[in-house]
């Protein structure tokens, strides 16, 4: 079930993408017809056709500086210009708003659920008809091919795509002032909770004898206040889901909860592991990548020469991180100089070491101006 991972892990952090996006377009005031553009544009090449059609195709998840170069790429695909530090905090946000919707999911169902919820709040922050009816291809997708299998199944995929994210642990103030997140980065459960639609309230022990017939039947407190979901979450195109996972934690109809994003809310605890940058590995990811690119169009996503100047705008998504960052990267910048000056030094102090025990011969005599070994890396230095 591994193989069917990629296009959920992708849908869903496309869609909070989209909701983070479009809550600072709002707060930094960006003339409207602009922030539809990038909305637009955006969610147009997540869910152009033939990008989704390679992207459900039964294939391994992504490691995850190869997913995160993807989202980067995309959130560039348009007149919108982000900083590294706004695209680098923009992804933790994004993965820690889906791992918290993975983990608090109460069954296997709900991965779906959580993905229909995405794709419909994504089609309140578009405006483009023809991003509609990818919309609705994009729901198509998704129910054939996870509507049919199994509890067991969808558990599965759900357990890969929690071992993706097992790493990920970033504190959201969002999260710890909701007292859903320790300071940690893990999440912290809530005892109390809604019981799927068809399971009972814990709280009951059962005794079966050998024939099947129940022997005894015991109680006990299980120090909770459980409800039962009076109907199933519906998984049809304009269903109600019975969920909030997944919906805009954002929006003025979800609630409020003050974030302070020009304070220090969003705190890295652990980065993705080094060895996650690794090669791709299969082919067909290459041409998945290579057809994000060409629907991006031919220039680079960087590139400002396919817009008016007046057009392209750049958008800051958390302020507070940029004077510390650029003070890290200075201090970061000068150490590395440092140990490159040291490294010369010692280079050097080696290359005498050696030529005062090399033995040179009778018939020729060393030029001053050659050039050995540690002289050129000294220089490429």
């Amino acid at each position: 079930m591994a193989q069917y991972s990629l296009p959920l892990i992708f849908i869903n952090l496309g869609g909070e993408m989209l909701y983070v996006l479009d809550q600072r377009l709002k707060a930094q005031k960006i003339q409207t017809d602009k922030a539809r553009k990038v909305l637009n544009d955006i969610a147009g090449i997540m869910l152009n056709q033939r990008f989704l059609d390679e992207l459900f195709k039964p294939q391994e998840i992504y490691n995850r500086k190869a997913l995160c170069t993807l989202f980067h790429d995309l959130a560039h695909a348009s007149i919108m210009r982000l900083n590294e530090a706004s695209m680098s905090k923009l992804y933790d946000l994004m993965t820690m708003a889906f791992k918290q919707q993975v983990v608090f999911a109460t069954e296997p169902r709900d991965i779906i659920l959580v993905t229909l919820n995405h794709l419909d709040n994504i089609r309140y922050l578009v405006t483009a008809g023809n991003i509609h009816k990818q919309l609705d291809s994009a729901y198509f997708l998704v129910i054939k091919t996870y509507g049919q299998m199994s509890f067991g199944e969808l558990q599965r995929v759900r357990y890969n795509i929690l071992n993706f994210l097992q790493d990920t642990r970033v504190r959201v103030s969002i999260f710890l002032r909701q007292n859903i997140q320790n300071n940690d980065g893990t999440f912290r459960i809530p005892p109390a909770c809604t019981i799927p639609y068809g399971n009972e309230v814990p709280g009951s022990i059962r005794v079966f004898g050998s024939d099947g017939c129940i022997l005894d039947l015991l109680s006990f407190n299980p120090d909770a206040n459980y409800t039962v979901a009076n109907e199933k979450g519906s998984t049809e195109l304009r269903g109600t889901r019975h969920t909030t996972l997944g919906n805009n934690m954002y929006s003025s109809s979800a609630p409020r909860v003050d974030t302070p994003w020009d304070q220090p809310g969003l705190d890295s605890v652990s980065r993705w592991d080094a060895k996650g940058g690794g090669d791709m590995g299969c082919a067909y990811r290459d041409e998945l990548n290579l057809l994000l690119t060409q629907l991006m169009g031919p220039a680079h996503a960087h590139h400002t020469d396919n817009y008016p100047v007046g057009d392209v705008f750049r958008l800051n998504l958390f302020e507070s991180y940029d004077e510390d960052i650029s003070r890290q990267n200075v201090i970061a910048k000068e150490k590395c100089i440092a140990n490159s000056v040291e490294d010369n030094r010692h280079n050097r102090a080696l290359h005498k070491i050696n030529s005062e025990m090399a033995v040179e011969d009778a018939g020729k005599s060393q030029s001053s101006s050659s050039l050995t070994v540690l002289d050129l890396l000294d220089l490429v230095q």
